[in-house]
């Protein structure tokens, strides 16, 4: 093959290369959001985790107020074993089984209601932010948007992590302020 030939062929296969390059796709963008971070930045999102906290306050203290009188009892069946009778024994073990029986109730029912609650929040505000990633991620051309759990991953680059972005868009879009407080 003669020197002009092969030129003529490095020349065709560089410039059908270009070509190709040229009508390549642009690389698949894939994106991440880290919910939880996001739902406790939101404006409606502290706004509601704080109602939740305060609704989880009062029976926070009447569970604390049970364990003492359970504590309570405890001690004072032991401060009066040997001095006490054993029917004023018996009495104070089954005030304390009453008491102990009472407690795991209260925190059985306590920790139901506060799931059914945080999850009707997440589900609440992890259906607007579903609605956002999605208008987003299909406007700028990403091919996937996963959520992510921080400590399931070795590497993210910085900008696949759309958490603040999504933030953003959140409170623009559901603007939020608390309801005035009650005079």
């Amino acid at each position: 093959m003669s020197m002009g030939r092969f030129l003529s062929l490095v020349a065709m296969v560089g410039i059908a290369a270009g070509a190709a390059m040229a009508q390549a796709p642009e690389p698949t963008r894939i994106g991440f959001v880290d919910v939880e971070r996001a739902i406790v930045a939101i404006e409606e999102g502290k706004a509601k985790l704080r109602d939740l906290e305060t609704w989880a306050k009062p029976r926070q203290e009447e569970l604390q107020k049970l364990g003492k009188e359970i504590n309570d009892l405890q001690g004072e069946l032991v401060s009066k074993r040997g001095v006490a009778s054993q029917e004023a024994l018996e009495q104070i073990q089954q005030r304390l089984v009453a008491k102990q029986r009472q407690i795991e109730d209260r925190q059985r029912v306590t920790k139901r209601d506060f799931e059914e609650r945080q999850d009707a929040l997440l589900k609440d505000l992890g259906g607007k932010m579903q609605k956002i990633i999605q208008e987003y991620a299909e406007k700028s051309g990403y091919a996937a948007v996963f959520l992510l759990k921080p400590n399931d991953v070795a590497y993210l680059a910085p900008s696949s992590d759309l958490t603040d972005l999504v933030v953003r868009l959140y409170n623009e879009k559901h603007p939020f302020s608390a309801p005035a407080a009650a005079k």
